[in-house]
C-alpha cells in the first residue's frame, strides 16, 4: 500500500514539475512576442500579453517598462495608476515602482500626492546604506535631484560622512556648485591623503571663472577656520596654479613650507612653473626668497642659478630695455661664476653672459670666447646636450656677425648630434630660418614642412607660421622679389639693426603698396616700436593692422599686444578693458583668451594682486 502511495506522489510531482515547465515555456513566449509587438508599435496586441503577464510578479521587473508606456500610450490613466501603485506596495523598497507612481501623479497634476509617495518612501529605506545607495539612482534618472538629495540626507544621518561622494557628484549633475564644492572638500576634512582625487574630479567639473571663484571662496574660509589642516592649504596652492597666480601660489607656499620643513622644493617648483609660463615678476620675487632663507641649503646654488635667469629674462622683456640693467645682469652672472667656479653646473650662466655680450653690450668676440669654453671640454662632467645647446648659441652669435656659412655648420652638427629631438629640432629650424634670411625659399620651406610634425608645440608652431608666410607670398608673387627684400629686412631686425629695419620697411610699404606682406610689415613695426618705447607710434601700426586686416592671422595678436600698451604702458585701464573684452568676444579661438580674461578681470577688480 505505501508503494501504490509513493507511486502517487511521484506521479503528482512529476506532473507539476512538466506543467511548471510549459507554463514557464509559455511565459518566455508571450514575453517576446509581446516585446516584438510593442517594437512594431502594434499597442493593443502587446496590452493583452503585457496585461496578463502582470499577474506574475517574478517576471514584473522584466516587462515593467514596456507595459508602462503602452499604458501611457493607449491613455489608459486609471489603469497605468492602478499597476504603479499596486507594485508600489508589492515592492515598498523597489526605487523604480514608488519613482514612476510618483512621476504619474505629478504628469496627472498632483505634486503634492507625489510628494507623500516620496516621503514615505524615503523613510522606510533612510536606514539602509545599500538600499539608498540603490533607489537614489531612480529619482536622478527621472531628474527629480531634490528627492535624491533628501535621500542622500537622510543616509547621513546613519554617519557623519556617509554619501559624500554621490553628494558631490549629484550636485555637480545638478548645477549646485557651491554645494558640489563643499562636499569634495568635505572629504578632505577626514581623508586628507585623497587629495589628488579631489584636485583631479574639480579640474574636470568647475567649468568657469565663477566656479573656480566659488572654490576659493570657500577654501579661504576653510583654511582660517582649520590652519592646521594642511590638505586645504595644499589645494589653495593647486587652485592658483590652476589660475597661473603664481605670486598667490607661492605665498600660501611660504606658510606650509615652514610647517613641513621641506626647505623650500615645493616653492622652487612653483618658480620653475611661474618662469616656464613667462611670469617673470613672480618668478623673480620667488627665487629670490630662496636665496634669502636657504643660504646654507642644497637649493641655494638652484634658486641662485634661477633668479638671475628671471631677472634675465624680465628686463628683456621690458621695453625699452634699460642697458644699466643689462650690465648688472652681465656682473650678476660673472659673479656667479666667480663664485661656484668654471665647471658643469656654471655652463648655463656662461651661456647666458654670453648672450647678453653678444645682442646687448655689442661684445660678439667676447660671447665666441665665453661658449668656447663650455664648448671645448674645460668642464669636466658636462653633457652632450649642453654641448648641442652651447653650438646653437655660437651659432646664432656668427649669424648675428653676419658669418652665415659658420652658423650652419655648427647648427648641422646639432641637427646630427641630437636627431629627432628637440634640441634637433632647434638646430633644423635655425637652418631653415638661415636658408630663409638668405632667399632660398624652396629648401627654407621644406625643412619646415618636417618641422610641422615636431613634438615641442613651439617649434612646431613657429615651422608652420614660417612655412605658410612663404607659401602664401610665393604663390601671389612667384618672382619672389618682395619676399626676398622682406626677409632680408628680418635678418637685419635679428642683428639689431633697429632704426635701419624701421627705414627698410617703409620704404617696403611705399615699393610694395597694398602686397599682402603689409600686415607683417605693420606688425613687425611695432614690435621694433615697442622695444625702443615708442608707444604711441606702435599703437598707430597695430590700429592700422587691425583696421585693415581684421581677419587676418595676425588680428588677434595684434589686438592682445595693443590692449597690453594701454593697460602696462598707457595706463589707459578703460581703453585696455575695452580691448580685453574684444579679445574674448571676437577672437574667440585666440590662445590669448585665458590671459585677457584674467587681465580683463583684474582690472575690473575681481582679482587681488
Amino acid at each position: 500500500m505505501k508503494i501504490v502511495n509513493l507511486r502517487i506522489l511521484q506521479l503528482c510531482l512529476a506532473f507539476c514539475l512538466l506543467l511548471s515547465s510549459n507554463v514557464q515555456a509559455q511565459t518566455d513566449t508571450d514575453i517576446l512576442l509581446a516585446s516584438e509587438y510593442y517594437q512594431q508599435g502594434d499597442y493593443e496586441k502587446a496590452y493583452t500579453l503585457y496585461q496578463k503577464l502582470s499577474k506574475y510578479q517574478h517576471i514584473i521587473y522584466e516587462i515593467h517598462k514596456n507595459y508602462v508606456d503602452v499604458l501611457l500610450k493607449l491613455q489608459k490613466t486609471d489603469e497605468v495608476e492602478k499597476y504603479l501603485k499596486k507594485q508600489a506596495k508589492n515592492f515598498p523598497y523597489e526605487g523604480m515602482f514608488t519613482v514612476d507612481y510618483g512621476m504619474l501623479l505629478i504628469q496627472q497634476g498632483k505634486p503634492k500626492e507625489a510628494n507623500k509617495v516620496f516621503e514615505e518612501f524615503i523613510e522606510t529605506i533612510r536606514k539602509d546604506d545599500n538600499q539608498i545607495r540603490n533607489n537614489a539612482r531612480y529619482f536622478i534618472n527621472a531628474s527629480q535631484y531634490d528627492y535624491a538629495e533628501k535621500l542622500y540626507l537622510a543616509g547621513r544621518k546613519n554617519g557623519k560622512d556617509k554619501f559624500v561622494y554621490e553628494l558631490a557628484g549629484l550636485y555637480s549633475l545638478s548645477g549646485k556648485t557651491d554645494q558640489m564644492i563643499a562636499e569634495y572638500l568635505e572629504i578632505l576634512s577626514y581623508a586628507p591623503d585623497n587629495i589628488d582625487y579631489v584636485q583631479n574630479v574639480l579640474q574636470v567639473r568647475l567649468r568657469d571663472d565663477e566656479d573656480y571663484e566659488k572654490l576659493e571662496a570657500q577654501l579661504v574660509e576653510l583654511i582660517q577656520k582649520n590652519p592646521e589642516q594642511s590638505a586645504y592649504s595644499e589645494l589653495m596652492i593647486w587652485y592658483f596654479l590652476q589660475r597661473k597666480e603664481f605670486y598667490r601660489a607661492f605665498l600660501q607656499a611660504k606658510a606650509l613650507d615652514k610647517r613641513k620643513g621641506l626647505e623650500g622644493t615645493e616653492i622652487y617648483n612653483i618658480g620653475e612653473l611661474a618662469y616656464r609660463n613667462k611670469d617673470f615678476g613672480a618668478a623673480v620675487k620667488i627665487f629670490d626668497y630662496l636665496t634669502n632663507t636657504y643660504k646654507e641649503q642644497m637649493i641655494y646654488p638652484l634658486a641662485r642659478r634661477m633668479l638671475v635667469k628671471s631677472r634675465e629674462e624680465q628686463v628683456k622683456n621690458t621695453f625699452p630695455v634699460d642697458m644699466l640693467k643689462i650690465r648688472t645682469l652681465a656682473n650678476d652672472y660673472a659673479t656667479m661664476i666667480q663664485e661656484l667656479g668654471v665647471r658643469q653646473q656654471t655652463a648655463e650662466a656662461f651661456r647666458s653672459l654670453a648672450q647678453l655680450q653678444a645682442f646687448y653690450l655689442q661684445n660678439k668676440d667676447t660671447a665666441v670666447v665665453l661658449l668656447q669654453q663650455v664648448i671645448n671640454g674645460r668642464m669636466n662632467g658636462i653633457s652632450q646636450d649642453m654641448i648641442d645647446g652651447t653650438k646653437l648659441d655660437l651659432g646664432d652669435i656668427y649669424l648675428l656677425k653676419s658669418e652665415p656659412w659658420e652658423a650652419t655648420l655648427l647648427y648641422s652638427q646639432v641637427e646630427k648630434s641630437a636627431k629627432e629631438t628637440n634640441l634637433g629640432h632647434q638646430a633644423k629650424l635655425k637652418n631653415a630660418k638661415l636658408y630663409y634670411y638668405k632667399g632660398d625659399f624652396e629648401y627654407a620651406k621644406g625643412q619646415l614642412d618636417v618641422l610641422k610634425q615636431a613634438t615641442t608645440r613651439e617649434i612646431s608652431n613657429d615651422a608652420m607660421q614660417l612655412s605658410l608666410l612663404i607659401s602664401d607670398n610665393l604663390e601671389l608673387d612667384t618672382s619672389a622679389t618682395a619676399l626676398t627684400e622682406f626677409a632680408s629686412i628680418d635678418l637685419t631686425v635679428y642683428q639689431g639693426q633697429l632704426e635701419t629695419a624701421l627705414q627698410q620697411y617703409d620704404i617696403f610699404l611705399k615699393k610694395y603698396n597694398g602686397h599682402s606682406l603689409t600686415d607683417e610689415v605693420l606688425w613687425a613695426k611695432a614690435n621694433i616700436y615697442s622695444k625702443q618705447g615708442r608707444w604711441q607710434e606702435a599703437i598707430l601700426a597695430l590700429d592700422q593692422l587691425l583696421k585693415e586686416y581684421s581677419d587676418d592671422i595676425l588680428a588677434d595678436d595684434a589686438n592682445f599686444a595693443l590692449a597690453k600698451i594701454y593697460e602696462e604702458n598707457i595706463k589707459d585701464k578703460n581703453k585696455a578693458m575695452e580691448l580685453y573684452q574684444k579679445q574674448l568676444t571676437q577672437f574667440t579661438n585666440s590662445v590669448f583668451t585665458a590671459e585677457a580674461r584674467k587681465r580683463f578681470r583684474a582690472l575690473r577688480g575681481d582679482v587681488l594682486n
